[in-house]
Order: structure tokens, then C-alpha cells, then sequence
């Protein structure tokens, strides 16, 4: 049997939580424009019992009033792009710009969102 180090473990975390944040990135600028900067909270993960979801909640825009929730049922689904997406919720009626867009845009390129990840769970 083969033992992983302390930091061996920290390492896979810290990959696995940049892999989702990108992913929820290409997700993110994939079906909506105008996004620029996409603040990330703390990821979620279901507890060993199976109750919970695997995701974020994300702030666009660095605007606190326009919050998204982006998750699966659990991380296999997350990874395999069968994720659902709650938001953006915007509390006092204003669309703040941030469009809808009718068709799946490819091209466009989510390496230009600036990703900024907090140590907080939820905004």
C-alpha cells in the first residue's frame, strides 16, 4: 500500500479545486458576455454522507449584488460538465449588463477572466 505525504495531499487538492474553478469558468464565459473578473468562494463538497452539493457560489464582476451558485450533485457530474447553474441573482431588479445569450459561443476566451479565489464560503 502506498501512503500519500501531507503535502502530496494538499498538492491534489489545490489541483483539483484550480481544475473546477476553471471549468466553471469556461462555463461561465461560454453562456454569458460581458464578464471580466469572476471572484470564486471556498469550494463545497458533499459530506461522507452524500448530503450537500460539489461547487461554488461566485461573485461577477466583483459586484456584490450579482452572486451565482455553480454545482453539481457531486464531483463526477461537476467534471463532467453536467453541472447546473443558479443565478445570477440580482436583489434589487437591476440586470447590471450581464447578458444572457441565446446560442453556445465557443470562441470565446475565458483565459482573459480575471479568477480570484476566497477564503470565504459563501458571499
Amino acid at each position: 500500500m502506498r501512503y500519500m505525504t501531507v503535502k502530496q495531499s494538499q498538492a491534489n487538492a489545490a489541483n483539483e479545486e484550480r481544475e473546477a474553478r476553471e471549468l466553471a469558468t469556461k462555463y461561465l464565459v461560454t453562456h454569458y458576455k460581458g464578464i471580466k473578473k469572476i471572484e470564486f468562494s471556498i469550494l463545497e463538497k458533499p459530506n461522507r454522507f452524500g448530503g450537500g452539493s460539489y461547487g461554488y457560489m461566485v461573485r461577477i464582476n466583483g459586484d456584490d449584488e450579482i452572486t451565482a451558485l455553480i454545482e453539481a450533485d457531486n464531483k463526477k457530474d461537476f467534471f463532467a460538465n453536467k453541472m447546473s447553474f443558479q443565478g445570477p441573482h440580482y436583489p434589487n431588479g437591476s440586470n447590471k449588463g450581464l447578458d444572457r445569450m441565446e446560442d453556445y459561443n465557443s470562441k470565446r476566451d475565458w483565459k482573459k477572466v480575471k479568477i480570484i479565489q476566497t477564503k470565504k464560503e459563501s458571499f
